[in-house]
């Protein structure tokens, strides 16, 4: 009979309209299972069933809503195998036919005699029980068969099943191997006193543990690290054999390597210890080094970093990692992944002193003892301000191709070297209080004096026309967005990337009657929202030989009548809101 213990463990849906008869079962349900879930009709019970987990169901018959046979037919939708007992003061033949279709487990008539009740409870329960049993050791087995080599042979030592693991590490399949003995193919590898040993703890019916040495069907060789375990039956006759093993082969050839070398080294400690030495004074020479204490104060700096400083060692006491990287953020930065033992790398700006900055590469790292566990911190390094400053020499160089380049587009057609440079300046603010980022908003600055480079292919008797444009001319006039675009798609640069979205889209419009190519709202790239707003406030407020400046009232009312249809209302907003500084750019850059 099923243990009173494993019913505690149970959980049951009780299902009862009648409340007399629902509160008398229920105290002593309550008793017996771990949860009693009580519900007065189908309907609860489903939605109960839904959620809730559940192992057993005792349900009466005839309820309001939905009846018991109609919530025990979606309960077995659910779950084929929950067992149900329904109770019922009915005995008519269809229902009883119903309840058997659907796998019942059992139909007891009211008035419930609470022995009977009882019976069917530690029934089902010994079922429920053996069940749970079966799934847990097909998942034992399942783990044991997906990590672990499995082989079962008989009384007489004739294998009787392989599993895949054996198959795959082998090479031999179970049709190769039935029947022939479970050591056929170790008998070269493994001593006759292993074997010997084996076969006398078996006999004993005693577990055997050890190691076999094997070769697979392509003579390679295999360690196996196995347990080998009689099983018996209920008179603890032996009916067959389970061997159960780990493949240790690579574990094993580490092993002798390791031998061998540790039998070196009784011959050569001194030399090895010598080389060791070595390796500590080349990397001293080579690499800057900081040692700090797990509080991450300085303990100690090679020559090279003192080197660099221009500064005794004697500076740098009580001084902590904080002190060298001058840079909160950056510290927690690198403090955090230390304390969680993992490394960090870096580039990292030194200011040695106000005429001494020093980019170096460093990489971060614990240092453990044999234990695992962390003693200090180490920190080596190597001096790219060479390199760094080059980059930012050539990104100089690129910035001022780029204004330049702007400045040429501009002079072809009838606009001044200071527009590119303002509405560079403008596009930076506005982007900036729109919410990007200070790397975006750089990028945007140097990109945006692009907008109109285009314009260098633009034939002069078009793009220098005094009058009015025709419509085939204006047409022709729309291309330099186009002609921008082509001349840097194809860079990976991200100046010269971003130039040619703002020289793209700088004439699309928020309602999408821009142009090249009809974008509308925010499928504009932001940069080429922001240009635009930009650009047409500084050609409106700039005097050129063919026309007059706009007063700011002008422009102010022009922009905001335009703002949803030409420009993002926000902006235009973002613009005029921060007026002032807009127009203190424009005072210091005058044509």
């Amino acid at each position: 009979m099923v243990n009173k213990g494993f019913l505690k463990r149970l959980n049951v849906l009780y299902v009862e309209d009648e409340l007399e008869a629902a509160n008398k079962l229920s105290k002593f349900l309550d008793r017996l299972f771990n949860i009693v879930f009580y519900s007065s009709n189908g309907k609860e019970a489903l939605e109960v069933f839904s959620k809730k987990r559940i192992d057993l169901v005792i349900s009466d018959l005839n309820m309001p809503i939905i009846d018991g046979l109609e919530m025990s037919e979606k309960i077995k939708e659910i779950n084929p195998n929950i067992p149900i007992i329904l109770t019922t003061a009915r005995t008519e033949t269809p229902c009883l036919i119903k309840a058997i279709e659907l796998n019942i487990d059992s139909y007891l008539l009211k008035p419930i005699e609470l022995d009977t009740l009882i019976d069917k409870i530690y029934t089902i329960a010994d079922k429920i029980e053996a069940n749970q049993s079966r799934k847990l050791l097909e998942q034992y087995k399942d783990a044991i068969d997906e990590s672990s080599i499995v082989i079962k042979f008989d009384t007489e030592g004739k294998i009787n099943f392989v599993n895949n693991q054996y198959e795959k590490i082998t090479g031999y399949k179970f049709e190769e191997v039935k029947d022939r003995f479970f050591n056929f193919n170790t008998l070269n590898d493994t001593s006759s006193s292993t074997f010997s040993k084996l076969w006398e703890k078996l006999d004993n019916v005693e577990i055997w543990e050890g190691k076999i040495f094997g070769r697979t069907s392509e003579d390679k060789k295999y360690v196996f690290n196995s347990t080998t375990i009689p099983i018996v039956d209920n008179n603890k006759k032996i009916l067959e054999y389970l061997c159960i093993s780990n493949n240790i082969t690579e574990e094993e050839g580490l092993s002798e390597v390791l031998k061998a070398e540790l039998e070196e080294s009784k011959d050569d400690l001194t030399s090895k210890s010598y080389l060791l030495n070595e390796y500590k004074r080349c990397l001293d020479i080579s690499s800057i080094l900081i040692n700090f204490d797990k509080n991450f104060k300085i303990t100690n700096l090679n020559s090279k970093f003192l080197e660099l400083a221009k500064k005794s060692i004697e500076s740098f006491k009580d001084k902590t990692l904080k002190d060298i990287l001058k840079d909160e953020q950056l510290y927690a930065e690198i403090v955090e992944d230390l304390i969680e033992s993992k490394s960090k790398h870096k580039v990292i700006k030194i200011d040695f002193n106000e005429d001494k900055k020093k980019y170096i590469d460093f990489t971060f790292s614990p240092v453990f003892n044999e234990n695992k566990q962390v003693i200090e911190y180490l920190a080596v390094g190597h001096d790219v301000s060479e390199i760094i400053e080059l980059q930012h020499e050539i990104e100089k160089t690129q910035k001022d191709l780029i204004l330049t380049l702007g400045s040429v587009g501009e002079s072809r057609s009838k606009e001044t070297a200071n527009h590119v440079t303002r509405v560079a300046l403008f596009s930076y603010m506005l982007a900036k209080e729109y919410g990007l980022s200070e790397e975006e908003a750089t990028l945007l600055k140097l990109a945006s004096p692009m907008h109109d480079i285009g314009k260098i292919g633009i034939p002069d008797s078009i793009l220098k026309k005094a009058g009015k444009l025709t419509s085939e001319e204006y047409e022709i006039m729309k291309t330099h967005t186009t002609i921008g675009f082509n001349m840097f798609k194809n860079s990976h640069r991200k100046i010269l990337k971003s130039s040619s979205i703002v020289a793209h889209e700088h004439h699309e419009k928020w309602d999408g009657t821009g142009y090249p190519r009809g974008l509308k709202g925010e499928q504009i790239h932001i940069f080429g929202r922001i240009t635009a707003v930009a650009d047409v406030f500084d050609a409106l407020s700039s005097t050129r030989c063919y026309k007059q400046g706009w007063s700011l009232d002008e422009i102010k009312n022009y922009m905001y009548k335009k703002s949803g249809i030409e420009f993002e209302p926000k902006l235009v907003e973002l613009f005029f809101r921060n007026i002032d500084k807009v127009l203190k750019i424009k005072e210091s850059l005058k044509d």
